[in-house]
């Protein structure tokens, strides 16, 4: 890692020159480790001079509004240039994973779910249904066309904690669950299981 960071800056310092005329790119600040969301304050803008194709590859004060919030993939040193193929969106607010799951359209309101809706995960077992994962996050739908899904299928992408992650990757290994749309209605996240089967008679 250290040997391909000295080549980087070696790199860095024979392509990009200070220059009053040149672009202006995003200088970090003070040493970022990956996994760091930028902010305003971790970078500084010095103009440079470099070909296009070279500049192309930095961050612009034009793009600072779209790449603030993003995450880095990489270390920067400080005084190094920001990379913009560094930086990864979140993927998703408050600190969530994002998880992708395939489900047959019939368990998943015939796939009618977008962006921005919430779901309920909903688990049946031998003796009780349960809602493992209540109020989700739907970041994401892939229809039956993307790749790596069966026809009927649809690939939701939910935002989950650690935890909820855990518990979606049981039901998705049983098998048996189903999503319902909930966006907008009371949350069931305290609801306890339902008894099913001659016990509950």
């Amino acid at each position: 890692m250290l040997v391909a960071g000295v080549g980087g800056l070696i790199v860095t310092l024979g392509v990009l020159r200070p220059g009053a005329g040149g672009e202006r790119v995003a200088i970090a600040a003070r040493d970022l480790e990956a996994g760091t969301v930028l902010g305003t304050r971790d970078v500084r803008f010095e103009s440079v001079s470099a070909s296009d194709r070279v500049a192309d590859r930095y961050v612009t004060p034009r793009e600072l509004p779209t790449v603030r919030g993003r995450v880095l993939t990489a270390p920067v040193f400080a005084d190094e240039p920001v990379l913009e193929a560094h930086l990864r969106s979140r993927a998703a607010t408050d600190g969530r994973r994002a998880m992708s799951i395939p489900v047959d359209r019939a368990r998943a309101v015939n796939g009618n779910l977008a962006p921005g809706d919430r779901v309920d995960v909903v688990v049946a077992g031998d003796d009780a249904v349960s809602i493992v994962v209540a109020g989700a996050e739907v970041l994401d739908v892939d229809d039956d066309d993307a790749f790596g899904t069966r026809r009927g299928e649809v690939r939701v992408t939910l935002a989950v904690d650690a935890r909820e992650s855990q518990l979606l990757a049981a039901a998705l290994a049983d098998g048996d669950f189903v999503l319902t749309r909930v966006t907008g209605a009371a949350s069931a996240a305290d609801l306890p299981p339902l008894a099913i089967g001659t016990s509950a008679r």
